[in-house]
């Protein structure tokens, strides 16, 4: 007889955070000109951090930093704003599709990554495909509150820390590229040296649909870090000021357009036996705050971060599942968060499920749409699943 223990296990590092994720952007692009900073100096961190040369303009006469033309991420949710620091928005959902992402920014040289999301974190599957890109988790929330200030400060010291290699570049991402992440950008740039305007432009010619919300905050971190007087923090509010009017952005256009990329989850359903469920129920009520690996047979190219599965005995349905990681390829194990286990519940099983739920074919099956409304339609309890 099978033991159903050794058909699932604890895998302790997957521990799932809801969010929702945004798709992939594809572009090339070439960096813009940009000025000096307001006092006209160059200071030797800002050169070194952002790899810039200085260059005369032959149409004002004005020297200007020229960083060289740097091709965009065909994959990867990025875009270069320097040669040595990038901003942008997550990995896919999608684990195929996420680790080709990774493969790309780790061919494009990028050394480090700051991930200031609270919603979620990449840092497992980065430590998994791409081990020798550091990693910092440091987050922050995105209610358009004023951030900390002490936040900042640890931001751009790591961040240094980093591109204190000559030979390390950073990329900066939150979800989807648009506030969070590039106001981080806009610390770094400051405290390298790089004047606000310049810094705010580069910015958003390198990435139009960065808002750069946070940028009162960032301000006053900065100031306080600078020592400004009054008179300077007025300055710097002005030129934001300004600068907003002259480059307004529909933001709320802009994150719709983002989710209208996003492919919708897929859903599956996975088939277990008596003695699986109840070795699952064991492990859920002993280890309730990890994940479960459940023993699937294979990788599915289709599988993404928080697609849903039903879960299914002979008897009838019996919970639900977020996946929160890919599947080991070495022991078949997908790493899910059960959200739902209850006893089995008679439910109207679609034509073409009932050979699978017989025990044909692999123990995770893609689920068609109304497959899954048939499902979840047989019994008032099951209709709260779908909620």
């Amino acid at each position: 007889m099978v033991n159903p223990y050794e058909w699932i296990s604890v895998i302790s590092e997957w521990v799932p955070i809801p969010v929702t994720r945004t798709g992939d952007t594809r572009r090339f692009r070439a960096f813009p000109e940009i000025p000096l900073n307001e006092s006209g100096s160059v200071l030797a961190s800002f050169s070194d951090c952002c790899s810039i040369q200085l260059m005369t303009d032959s149409a004002t006469g004005r020297t200007v930093f020229r960083p060289e033309q740097t091709p965009g991420f065909a994959l990867a949710n990025a875009d270069f704003v320097t040669r040595r620091i990038a901003v942008g928005g997550d990995l896919s959902a999608n684990f195929d599709q996420a680790r080709g992402q990774l493969e790309e920014l780790h061919t494009a040289g990028i050394t480090h990554i700051i991930d200031v999301r609270n919603e979620w974190s990449d840092e497992l599957l980065v430590r998994r495909w791409e081990p020798s890109i550091q990693y910092l988790h440091h987050p922050i929330a995105d209610d358009g509150q004023k951030i900390p200030k002490a936040w900042f400060d640890t931001l751009v010291e790591w961040a240094h820390g980093a591109l204190a290699d000559p030979n390390a570049t950073v990329l900066v991402h939150c979800h989807m590229g648009v506030n969070r992440a590039p106001s981080a950008a806009l610390a770094i740039l400051l405290d390298c040296g790089m004047g606000l305007r310049p810094a705010l432009e580069a910015i958003r010619t390198a990435r139009p649909v960065a808002a750069i919300d946070y940028a009162g905050s960032v301000l006053e971190w900065w100031s306080d870090r600078r020592g400004h007087d009054a008179a300077a923090r007025r300055n710097l509010r002005r030129v934001l000021q300004r600068w907003r009017a002259a480059r307004q952005l529909d933001v709320e256009s802009v994150i719709r357009t983002i989710r209208n990329t996003q492919q919708p989850r897929n859903r599956w359903t996975l088939r277990l036996s008596e003695g699986q469920r109840l070795a699952l129920a064991d492990l859920i009520a002993r280890t309730p705050d990890v994940a479960a690996g459940l023993e699937v047979g294979g990788p599915r190219c289709e599988l993404a971060q928080l697609d849903e599965v039903l879960l299914l005995t002979a008897e009838g349905l019996c919970g639900r599942a977020l996946v929160v990681g890919p599947i080991d390829p070495g022991d078949a194990l997908l790493p899910v968060q059960v959200t739902e286990l209850f006893e089995p519940m008679p439910v109207w099983i679609p034509e073409r499920l009932t050979g699978w739920l017989a025990g044909e074919g692999p123990v995770l099956r893609l689920l068609h749409g109304a497959d899954y409304a048939q499902l979840l339609r047989s019994d008032p309890r099951a209709l709260a699943l779908g909620a």
